[in-house]
């Protein structure tokens, strides 16, 4: 729980292509993995604790204020029985699996007194591997182990699927394993590497059990030796019971736990799911089919072949108040850590169909086909303008007909916002009661009308964040007050936005986040599924476009340019671009009250209406995909106010990207291939100031590419590397400095267009395996809110370097990509390294003394030199940016 600043290994000079062992003796590498290890053990701690707060009091309080219940539990009755139903468990350690059946024997008896409908079925699962819950994705997270496995009331479990699993219970013989009274003052003792460990896998399943239902939260409970700890995530931080035995007492609190969870206040389910989610049934899949059947957008059939990972979610709309359902049935791209945005990107359909003697059927008076849209959900900082605030804005001020490369938003809105008012004015109107004999019953599902259900299925209704069939659910009348609803809020707390922090102390407030769900009218694919380099190259034009029309006309500066963030339109017969923007998370507005003329400080008197909007306050770190982050906010040691320039030279790193990943090519002047290149700029495990010495290196040595048949692109890739290239001149040639413009680059764009000589379908999908998603933020230096929680390979792989005694192999590299030493086969192109070496050769003491310094960077040419070392989580291809989160400094006490 105590919080530091982990400091990552910085090295010196900057070389692409070296032999470790010309370099570094055995014993300096022994030093240097020792170094490297350390400085990851300690970082992998501080991302882990730093998010688990210890709620104080008993468990009992616990349960009171974070799993409320719908209706009292009834008296115990068989007091003695309950006493006994962990009598037989005696723990010993590394003999776990002998007391399973004892503690499946007594949660069954702790749960005795649910009601059939509502029982809770237990598992034992600690010897099943445990997949990301989307198949698509499966190849990219790391399983997960639980120990055992809850149902939901009245389901079976079925093994191996976390679609049938509410909650888990992970299990350990030994006392000691416990990990949160353990902060992390003590890093090197090997049982505090062990607790991060078992934190980790906890992380996993909550993570998973968040992101396969669509929960608000998730809870887990577990067990070392007699010690039992209740837990509750969510997408902010983690909040732990303190401790209580399991014989003494213990069963008591699990049976009133198991009661709460399986009564929620709102929601049919369990505790902590969302009431607006539900899952997609038989009926509604065969409807999805039927409907694209009739619509046939491209690739329909194979965006069907998971139906089952679909779910039915109510949108809330800003604009009118309504809630509008709609049927997700097709996962396009999945945040996998815990703490962070989550975002979900969906192809989904609006749900038109009404309900009749109980079913929904289709709506006979909805004759054409229903159109996939693009649904995404996320979870905000509350400190962060919520997206749709930027869509709403690019609306108001750019006019349909004249909008171009730039998303449309047709409905969505801040479900966190909209609950957070409405249990403000309930805290000022009185306080709440939490039993059903109070609230009356609010199960969603019960004491509804059928005039209700009728409104809901129709869109009739205001949008209401329990459930549009609950009994808070508002008729949409015109007469209707407000687009709250009338009656108090049910919860004693809001659940769209997590409130978690605030527990500890209002001050933390920022670190709160808030759900959003909004639906984008335009379809695309991702740019990386260009049909032709040409394609490629005029989605990318476009996309220029749309960022200068929102940069120009509406003072928007996108901030995230990404190869994830840029989209091929679909059908172009109905749009007049082929590419398009979209993702504007961590975009910044001018103030609407003025003309955009806010300045950072920089002459902009001759720049262009570009230059007008710039960032009035400056980030703690740089906003953006670390991948394609200019170069100028990795290596300035002052805070540099993020600009439309270093949006343009991200667009060029995208470039970089697709080129390297998806066409044959090579550096001119040299032996290094595409994957080879793409290893250097784009490696996992590169901080910040070794990324900037690299993309220092590329501009200094004057690299270019050339694609095989392809003289074109070739062209492009030269031009836009000489505009970059030339914004960063020496020190001594500063005054022909020249800054990127957008018609620079659109004039390089539309005239490599106009040219012959383009091949013909030559899109190719990437034949390189990275390690991406869940392995990018393996990096020493990770801002701890946006790290990856749920990657230890690199911490291995520096660990084994550690404990080695020999020498690695000719060409081995201390560390690589994906965790593991490079192998010495030969190839026809040598592997570069990014690995920064010491300008005088071996390691030596006074270099070994700074090497773990997070601001110390290689030493340059005065004209070149880095200046800033930032701190911002390495990301993947469709990963977005968390922007700037500073940890909390110390363990907050929570005041309760």
């Amino acid at each position: 729980m105590h919080d530091f600043a982990p400091k990552a290994p910085t090295l010196s000079t900057i070389t692409f292509h070296v032999d470790l062992n010309d370099f570094i003796g055995q014993r300096s590498r022994w030093i240097l993995g020792w170094v490297l290890s350390n400085a990851a053990k300690r970082v992998r701690t501080s991302e882990l604790y730093e998010r688990h707060l210890l709620f104080p009091g008993q468990p009992s309080n616990f349960i009171d204020r974070l799993v409320p219940c719908s209706t009292t539990p009834p008296d115990d009755t068989d007091s003695l029985g309950l006493e006994n139903a962990f009598r037989s468990y005696r723990p010993e350690p590394g003999h776990e699996e002998r007391e399973y059946p004892t503690l499946l024997a007594g949660f069954r008896k702790v749960v005795e007194p649910l009601e059939e409908d509502r029982k809770l079925e237990f598992a034992d699962i600690h010897g099943v591997e445990m997949p990301f819950p989307f198949n698509a994705f499966n190849g990219e997270h790391r399983l997960a182990h639980s120990d055992i496995a809850v149902s939901f009331p009245g389901q079976c479990i079925v093994p191996g699927s976390w679609r049938h699993i509410s909650m888990v219970v992970k299990f350990n013989a030994d006392e000691a394993q416990d990990p949160f009274p353990r902060g992390t003052s003590d890093i090197e003792d090997d049982r505090a590497v062990q607790g991060v460990r078992t934190v980790e896998q906890l992380a996993k399943s909550a993570r998973n059990l968040l992101l396969v239902h669509g929960f608000l939260y998730a809870y887990l409970v577990g067990i070392y030796g007699d010690n039992v700890r209740l837990m509750r995530f969510d997408h902010s931080c983690a909040l732990v019971s303190s401790s209580f035995s399991l014989k003494d007492g213990g069963a008591k609190v699990l049976r009133k736990f198991f009661w709460h969870l399986a009564h929620p206040i709102v929601g049919n389910t369990v505790a902590g799911a969302d009431p607006t989610v539900i899952p997609l049934d038989k009926e509604s899949q065969d409807w999805v089919k039927s409907e694209l059947s009739r619509a046939k957008p491209r690739n329909w059939e194979h965006h069907v072949a998971a139906l089952e990972e679909g779910r039915r979610v109510e949108v809330y709309d800003e604009k009118t108040g309504r809630c509008f359902p709609y049927l997700l049935y097709h996962l396009i791209d999945v945040d996998g850590r815990l703490f962070s945005r989550a975002t979900m990107v969906w192809r989904a359909i609006e749900d038109t169909r009404i309900r009749e003697n109980g079913c929904l059927v289709p709506d006979r008076t909805c004759m054409a086909p229903v159109k996939p849209r693009i649904l995404k959900e996320a979870w905000r900082r509350v400190d962060r303008t919520a997206e749709t605030e930027v869509y709403k804005r690019l609306q108001e001020r750019i006019p349909e007909e004249e909008r171009f490369g730039l998303a449309k938003m047709e409905c969505g809105g801040d479900i966190g916002a909209f609950e957070m008012e409405w249990w403000e004015r309930r805290t000022r109107d009185g306080p709440l009661q939490t039993t059903s004999e109070t609230t009356g019953t609010s199960r969603r599902g019960e004491g509804e009308s059928p005039s209700t259900i009728r409104a809901a299925a129709a869109h009739a209704v205001l949008f209401c964040s329990t459930g549009s069939n609950g009994p808070d659910a508002v008729p949409f009348l015109s007469s209707s007050p407000g687009r709250i609803p009338d009656k108090p809020f049910p919860l004693p707390y809001p659940q769209h936005q997590t409130y978690s922090w605030s527990f500890c102390d209002e001050k933390y407030w920022h670190h709160e986040r808030s759900h959003v769900r909004m639906v984008i009218d335009d379809i695309g694919r991702p740019l990386t599924e260009f049909t032709s380099t040409r394609e490629m190259v005029m989605a990318m034009r476009d996309a220029i476009k749309g960022h200068q029309q929102a940069m120009e006309r509406a003072g928007v500066l996108h901030r995230d340019i990404s190869v994830g963030n840029i989209l091929i339109v679909d059908d172009t017969m109905e749009r007049a671009y082929t590419g398009f923007l979209h993702d504007f998370d961590c975009s910044f507005m001018a103030d609407k009250n003025d003309s955009g003329a806010e300045c950072n400080g920089e002459d902009t008197s001759n720049d262009g209406p570009a230059a007008e909007v710039a960032e009035p306050e400056l980030p703690e770190e740089p906003t953006g995909t670390f991948y394609f982050l200019a170069w100028d906010l990795l290596r300035t040691k002052q805070i540099t106010a993020h600009n439309f320039r270093h949006d343009l030279e991200s667009f060029y790193w995208v470039l970089c990207w697709v080129i390297l990943r998806h066409t044959v090519c090579h550096s001119k002047y040299s032996r290094w291939d595409g994957r080879s290149l793409c290893e250097v700029f784009f490696k996992p495990d590169n901080t910040n100031g070794l990324a900037s010495a690299v993309k220092c290196k590329w501009f200094s040595t004057q690299n270019y590419l050339e694609i095989h048949g392809n003289v074109p692109l070739t062209t492009l890739v030269d031009k836009f590397t000489d505009m970059v290239a030339a914004s960063y001149p020496p020190v001594a040639f500063r005054h022909f400095k020249e800054e990127l413009t957008y018609e620079g680059v659109l004039k390089a764009f539309d005239e490599v267009l106009e040219m012959d000589g383009w091949p013909q379908d030559d899109g190719t999908i990437c034949a390189y395996k990275f390690e991406e998603r869940d392995g990018v933020s393996n990096a020493p230096v990770v801002a701890p809110v946006t790290a990856d929680l749920f990657h230890d390979h690199q911490t291995e792989t520096l660990l084994a370097t550690r404990s080695s005694q020999s020498p690695p192999t000719q060409g081995a590299s201390v560390i690589s990509t994906g965790g593991s030493a490079s192998s010495s086969a030969a190839s026809s192109s040598p592997e570069p390294s990014t690995l920064a070496i010491l300008e005088a050769g071996p390691l030596t003491r006074s270099a070994l003394k700074h090497a773990n310094d997070a601001d110390q960077l290689s030493p340059m040419e005065e004209s070149q030199r880095p200046s800033k070392h930032c701190k911002s989580a390495t990301q993947t291809e469709l990963r977005e940016a968390e922007g700037a989160n500073s940890p909390v400094r110390g363990p907050p006490t929570l005041a309760v």
